[in-house]
């Protein structure tokens, strides 16, 4: 497969990452929050197409119907608990539950760019890339490596991109921007069932 369509492929990949990352940048967007974005969606776009060319071609009918839907039941339920955070009288109460059962004292928080938050927000934004892996592989394609490279590689500076733009917004409307963020999270898993 030539490069520039691998490169195109991976900007349409990436969008959905990048779209969430500015969500999630309006509130959190320091440092190690942008090196987690950035590092665990580059991560997750590289291993999905990889993973999906491994898995073969019997799973990709499957995954294709039904992986549009979790992936948009994913991203909902994360855009629902960042709207009840912002407009909750506690800031994190949702989250604290639900991550002081499954993580170490140290990394409790309401935080979206740690924990199971991170992992479910990694995994519903490269659902996509998973079904690209396959036709990948049904394509028969030799270079899966450097495409899920290219892939991961654009993704993780797509989000990068996204908690930059988010944490613009953040800081010129507050509350409000993450009240909007959260909606905006909403919205996109419902454009995964409608698009």
């Amino acid at each position: 497969m030539p490069f520039w369509n691998v490169l195109a492929m991976a900007v349409g990949l990436g969008m959905d990452a990048m779209s969430v990352s500015a969500a999630v940048g309006v509130r959190w967007h320091g440092p190690r929050q942008k090196f987690r974005l950035a590092w665990h969606m580059g991560l997750f776009q590289f291993l999905m197409p990889v993973l999906g060319c491994l898995a073969g071609s019997r799973l990709a009918g499957l995954l294709e119907t039904v992986g549009t839907y979790l992936a948009a039941a994913l991203v909902f339920a994360v855009g629902a608990k960042m709207l009840y955070e912002a407009v909750g009288s506690r800031p994190g109460a949702a989250a604290e539950g639900v991550e002081r059962a499954v993580e170490p004292k140290a990394a409790r928080g309401a935080d979206p760019t740690r924990g199971w938050s991170l992992v479910v927000l990694s995994v519903a934004t490269s659902l996509d890339a998973l079904v690209v892996g396959f036709s990948l592989g049904l394509r028969g394609a030799t270079d899966i490596w450097l495409a899920s490279a290219v892939i991961g590689i654009v993704a993780g500076a797509m989000a990068l991109a996204g908690v930059t733009i988010g944490k613009r917004f953040g800081t010129a409307f507050g509350k409000r921007a993450e009240v909007a963020g959260a909606v905006v999270l909403m919205a996109l898993a419902v454009s995964f069932l409608v698009w």
